[in-house]
Formats: structure tokens, C-alpha cells, sequence
């Protein structure tokens, strides 16, 4: 559906995600994708699936890194209110 489709998509990833991995997942989405003016991708820079920063940026300390209170990064916010006003990051 996804490289078929001429619907505007937005795509983020935070970097520190492990639970969707940039190696595995976002790369696998921008080859899928390639070339299609409709999708625009952003990969966030110590950033988790919450896209809040990273505190401990280890699966193996999952629990702790969601029990720190944060709030979604005001860059992701920005990005997708431009995107939706603009239809571009």
C-alpha cells in the first residue's frame, strides 16, 4: 500500500528507538520508499520512541527510561505542524 499509495506521508524516527530500530525499520521504509515525492522522512537525534531524549539509550533499561517523565520533543512538534501547514519539513 505504502510505495503504491500518492498520499502524503511523514515518517519520523528517533534515533535512540529501540523498539523500532533505525537499521531495521526507518532504512527500511526510505528503500521502500525511494523516490516518491509524497514522503518525507526525519530521523531525530538521541530521541526515543516516544520521541522524547533518551535517558538511558539501553533496551536493557527500558523500564527506567519510560518511568523518567518528559514531554515529546518540541522539534518533533514543529517538524509535524510545518508538515501539515506546508506539506514539508
Amino acid at each position: 500500500y505504502l510505495a503504491k499509495t500518492e498520499k502524503p506521508m511523514l515518517i519520523l524516527q528517533g534515533e535512540k528507538d529501540f523498539q523500532a530500530t533505525v537499521h531495521k525499520d526507518f532504512e527500511a521504509y526510505k528503500r521502500l520508499l525511494a523516490g516518491k515525492s509524497n514522503v518525507s522522512f526525519h530521523l531525530y537525534e538521541n530521541l526515543s520512541h516516544a520521541f522524547v531524549p533518551s535517558v538511558y539509550g539501553n533496551i536493557m533499561k527500558a523500564k527506567q527510561e519510560y518511568s523518567v517523565e518528559q514531554h515529546i520533543s518540541e522539534e518533533v512538534i514543529a517538524d509535524i505542524t510545518n508538515w501539515i501547514n506546508m506539506g514539508i519539513l
